[in-house]
């Protein structure tokens, strides 16, 4: 018990090596448009009660059993999302990637497309002065801003990371909250590490079949086409090509 309060209380460094997320609410300026201003600010109120939710897990003892000391915190202006990690440690890299799936999930259940990157390097925060700066923070936003689809993409820095790790690191976890395809760029189909979210789209139910399980998902997706006219659509269509990707049992089941 000792211990788990000491991993509770360790505070963060303002310059380490962490993994940033980069998310980006699409169509933002459109909405913006047509939208009234107490109906965006409902919008952006859902990610931030999300946000809250995730930093509110940090000490929780399930979590510090599971990963460790890790946290994360959560910065989100007009329509960006930002997400850093505490450190780089393995288990830090395991929450990054879970808090990452489940925040990008929710928000796109309550309605909210975004895509993204992630990245990893060293990185500055202080959030009292409001500094935050850092090369992985360039790299996710550059990536998130060649993305094609609703989906988290990884930087090169992230391949590096499990490529140096790969001794530590579950290949069982990697391989239900990762998956590596053909993705959909702006600048083409390109081969990358992408952020299994998908599977957080409905309540977990191991006796679904393969059948019913994507159609749960394929049915949220879909629901994005009533508020989606001409060009943007093609990312409904092109997530729902990733989703073909994906392996069926990494959608029923939970890494360890």
């Amino acid at each position: 018990m000792a211990e788990t309060k000491e991993l509770k209380r360790k505070n963060w460094k303002s310059t380490d090596n962490r993994f940033v997320g980069f998310l980006d609410i699409l169509g933002f300026k459109d909405l913006v448009m047509r939208k009234t201003h107490d109906e965006i600010y409902d919008v952006l109120d859902k990610i931030s009660k999300t946000k809250n939710q995730l930093e509110k897990l940090s000490g929780n003892e399930k979590i510090v059993e599971k990963f460790g000391d890790a946290e994360v915190k959560i910065v989100n202006f007009s329509d960006s999302i930002v997400v850093f990690s505490k450190n780089d440690d393995i288990g830090n890299f395991r929450h990054f990637c879970i808090a990452m799936r489940w925040l990008f999930a929710k928000c796109i259940k309550d309605g909210i497309p975004l895509k993204g990157g992630f990245a990893h390097g060293q990185v500055s925060i202080n959030q009292k002065e409001q500094i935050y700066f850092g090369q992985p923070l360039i790299d996710a936003y550059l990536i998130e801003e060649d993305v094609n689809y609703f989906g988290i993409v990884a930087h090169n820095s992230i391949d590096n990371y499990i490529k140096k790790n790969e001794d530590l690191l579950d290949f069982e976890f990697l391989n239900l909250t990762l998956f590596d395809c053909k993705t959909c760029l702006k600048s083409g189909l390109t081969v990358h590490k992408n952020v299994n979210w998908f599977r957080k789209l409905f309540i977990d139910n191991k006796s679904l079949s393969e059948k019913e399980c994507k159609e749960n998902i394929v049915n949220v997706i879909e629901g994005f086409r009533i508020s989606i006219s001409g060009s943007p659509r093609r990312y409904i269509d092109n997530t729902l090509s990733m989703l073909n990707n994906v392996k069926i049992e990494t959608l029923r089941n939970e890494p360890k």
